[in-house]
Order: C-alpha cells, then structure tokens, then sequence
C-alpha cells in the first residue's frame, strides 16, 4: 500500500511538469550548483542572442521556503508551497511582476553563440528566470521558477539544465488601402475605369478693342491698342450732281443767244 501511495505522488508530479513551459533536466555532477539555460528552435538548433536574469525568490531554512529580502513583500505565501506548486507557471508570472514593478535586481547573463547561458546558484534556494532581451526573430520566453536541490525520484540534484520552449514573432500583416471613393461623373474631373478623363479646352474670348480716353486713366488689365485706321480725304460739302444740268443750261443759254444774235442781223 505504501508502495501504491508513492506511485500516485510521483505520477501526479510528473503531470504537473508537464504543464510547465519549459523542460529540465537534471545532471548527476559533483561542484557548486548551477543553472544551466538552452535555447533550442523546435528543430533543436541552438537559438543565440538575447539576456536572462536570474532572481533569488526564496532560501530553504527549517525545511520551508520563506523570501529573501527582495521578495519579501510579495501577497501570496510561499512557506507552504511545495516543489511541485512553486515550480508553476502562474506563481513564476506572480514573481516576474513584482520584479519588475518593484525594480528587483537579478543576476543578468548573456546566450552564447551555442545557445546557452550558464548561471552559479546556491543550494537550498528558489530562483525566478526571465528574459529581457529576446533573440532576433523570437519572442520573449514566459518566465519560470528553479528549486535547487531539484528532487526528481528519490534524488537530489543542483546542477540543473533548463530547456525553454521557443516561439517565433509572428510578422504583422499589413493594412488593406482603402478603396477610392468615385467622384460624380458630371465633373469635370471625374474618374471612369481608372483612367483621368480631361477636361475640353474652352474657346478663348475674342478681345474687344477700346480706344483710350484719357491718358490718366488706369484700368485693372492692361488696355489693347486701338487699330490704326486707314487716312481718308477730308470732305468739303462740294456735290457733283448739278454739273451735267448746269452744262445742259449753259450751251442751251448760248444757243439761244446766238440764234437772236442772227436774228438781228
């Protein structure tokens, strides 16, 4: 029976990794604990670039968790959590916000060219990871909390390598123009099928010719030369028609004066 109780515990243990947003994976090595960050594409090729800060959330003393000082005002307890519950995704989200609006100083390391960045932790502690600076072409990862010792089937373990999943920034899509609105088609203006359809060329007025009548005079546009006019002799009031009659008269006259004139003789 007892045998059966510690099956469940470790089932329900592991189930509850599985929820996490990141993998670990424990190694068995003697020195000074660590925590060892790989960046990894779904493809497992190393994802370099980018920072990781490392917080200090809490000691191990007296076999409960309680915060360090930097940590110390945050609302949800943490003495009675276990490994499993500190090590969830909504506690580390918790601790990631009040780092930041507490402006919490964290331990900061770079991601090789390899895709990893290596930290020195000490034992009995609860570490926060964020990242604050993503690689190029990937999003931030969601930050995740470390138990150092990690226990994992009866055994404890400090060097620790952590395996986050990666997700590549979606490029935003670009907006559709909007459609131009048609004006109507009785301007002058308007536009049919695409295409500007001009307007008709009006005739030009002719310019009406004014003679100037006084040299002061001004006017809002420019006054137009009068034409000059072709000469004319000037005309005396003589009339043409009484030549013929009076010539008519005169050698009537005259031959009427030359018939008496014989008369007499």
């Amino acid at each position: 029976m007892r045998h059966l109780h510690l099956a469940k515990i470790f089932s329900l243990i592991v189930s509850l990794l599985g929820l996490l947003s990141f993998a670990i994976s424990p190694v068995q090595a003697a020195g000074q604990a660590s925590i060892t960050v790989q960046m990894k594409d779904t493809s497992g090729n190393a994802v370099a670039g980018g920072q990781l800060s490392v917080y200090k959330v809490a000691e191990v003393k007296a076999g409960k968790y309680q915060y360090t000082a930097a940590f110390a005002k945050m609302d949800e307890d943490i003495s009675a959590k276990t490994q499993s519950s500190v090590m969830t995704e909504s506690f580390a989200q918790s601790l990631a916000s009040y780092a930041a609006a507490n402006e919490v100083s964290g331990q900061t390391s770079q991601i090789s060219s390899s895709g990893e960045a290596t930290l020195a932790a000490d034992e009995q502690a609860v570490y926060l990871v964020t990242q604050t600076t993503a690689a190029n072409g990937y999003e931030k990862i969601k930050p995740f909390t470390l138990v150092l010792p990690y226990v994992q089937d009866g055994q404890s373990m400090s060097q620790i390598i952590a395996k986050p999943k990666l997700e590549k920034t979606t490029p935003s899509k670009p907006e559709t123009p909007s459609t131009p609105s048609v004006p109507n088609s009785s301007s002058s203006s308007s536009v049919s099928s695409g295409k500007k359809v001009g307007t008709k060329p009006q005739t030009p007025n002719t310019p009406t010719v004014t003679a100037s009548t006084s040299s002061s005079s001004t006017s809002s546009r420019q006054n137009v030369p009068t034409l000059p006019q072709s000469p004319r002799l000037p005309q005396t009031g003589q009339l043409n028609w009484p030549i013929p009659l009076l010539a008519l008269l005169g050698m009537t006259l005259f031959m009427w004066g030359w018939a008496q004139e014989r008369k007499w003789q």
